[in-house]
């Protein structure tokens, strides 16, 4: 058993070895990269994406506020149509970005679909 001690250590400290240069070659390898792999592309994009939700559901709430505040009597006309039109200028402009982010899940959809139909006739 004291014989194969030394292995144990050897074997174990090749393995950490190998371990940590690989994981410094991916690190160099994401760094040097212009393209970020797969699932960074997906982080990234869920979360910007996410962002993007947040915000219009944001500025939805605030639209209602202020037709609310509105309707009671505490904003007046002008300060209304003011608000509601600056509020709803940002929210188009957030639905736009959106619509650009879903553009090619729109066109893999559309694949999908458009195959699925193809194989139930």
């Amino acid at each position: 058993m004291s014989e194969l001690l030394p292995w144990v250590f050897v074997i174990t400290a090749v393995i950490a070895i190998v371990g940590g240069l690989f994981s410094l070659w991916l690190s160099l390898s994401l760094a040097l990269s212009d393209e970020p792999p797969d699932e960074t592309r997906l982080r990234l994009t869920s979360d910007a994406r996410l962002a993007l939700l947040t915000e219009k559901e944001a500025l939805l709430q605030e639209i209602r506020d202020v037709a609310f505040e509105h309707d009671a009597g505490k904003l007046s006309d002008r300060d209304y149509e003011e608000l509601n039109a600056k509020l709803r200028a940002q929210a188009r402009h957030v639905l736009h970005r959106l619509d650009e982010g879903a553009a090619e899940f729109r066109e893999e959809a559309e694949a999908l679909i458009s195959r699925r139909l193809g194989e139930e006739k």
